[in-house]
């Protein structure tokens, strides 16, 4: 069993390496200060894995439309619930993993237009 490096891709936003270890995914991502990643919902509890840096989290639950807004220092685990459209925006450079066995995303358009409109 070996850690594989599948793909890399880049944008203003930073980079993204794609990388998979057993049947589990992992992505390493880089948020570029004033940038945003994210945007999105998914249907089962997920993980951001704060390693570096300083963001603005915003979240909001689309069943019960409640809203959040956090800002956190590294190192931080984000453990974001089922439905809950989430949004990061670097306050400065930063990076974090998340891993997952099967990855599927609902863009939630309130957060995803703020990710878009870079």
């Amino acid at each position: 069993m070996k850690l594989i490096f599948e793909k890399e891709i880049e944008d203003i936003r930073g980079k993204i390496l794609f990388l998979s270890y057993n049947n589990k995914k992992i992505n390493l991502i880089e948020i570029k200060k004033d940038f945003a990643r994210g945007g999105h919902f998914h249907k089962t509890l997920t993980s951001h894995f704060l390693i570096k840096g300083k963001i603005k989290y915003l979240e909001e639950n689309i069943d019960t439309h409640q809203e959040k807004f956090l800002t956190i220092n590294a190192p931080f685990i984000l453990d974001v619930q089922p439905n809950c459209a989430h949004l990061l925006i670097g306050l400065e450079d930063s990076l974090f993993f998340e891993f997952f066995e099967e990855y599927e995303a609902t863009n939630f358009p309130k957060y995803r237009n703020i990710v878009e409109k870079n």
